[in-house]
């Protein structure tokens, strides 16, 4: 510690907060701290928490101290996954995911894109690549 020093780089009597951001990331940008891991400013982008804190959070939530605990889930929540069959128009290939998280995380998009994309009744391929159809089991 002894080895930090602390300057004064600017007195500013009023910032609104999307300004004070502005300031922040110029002087990471022109000093590039080194004990500053964050780069962005108003970001937490980049940031990993120690094994040591994430099993104090873990902890913190175990048991009668999470914000669930005691509560019912919601109707319709654990419902099964649901399959769908995605054809890709490029290489005329089509594949069956078991979920919707599962044919997101293989074609490197959100989940709920294709959420959106049955919400919407959408019939034009997603991306103008992607056709994405539900399979209904009884």
């Amino acid at each position: 510690m002894e080895n930090l020093m602390l300057e004064v780089l600017e007195i500013i009597e009023y910032c609104a907060s999307e300004n004070c951001i502005e300031r922040e990331q110029h002087y990471l940008d022109v000093l590039k701290p080194e004990y500053n891991t964050l780069k962005i400013a108003g970001s937490s982008l980049g940031f990993k928490h120690s094994e040591e804190t994430i099993t104090i959070l873990s902890a913190i939530k175990k048991g009668d101290k999470n914000p669930m605990f005691g509560k019912k889930k919601p109707e319709g929540a654990g419902k099964p996954k649901q399959k769908i069959v995605v054809f890709d128009k490029d290489n005329n290939q089509t594949t069956i995911y078991d979920s919707i998280s599962a044919a997101a995380k293989a074609l490197e998009i959100r989940q709920t894109a294709i959420s959106n994309y049955f919400q919407q009744n959408r019939t034009t391929p997603f991306k103008g690549k992607y056709i994405f159809q539900r399979i209904i089991e009884d």
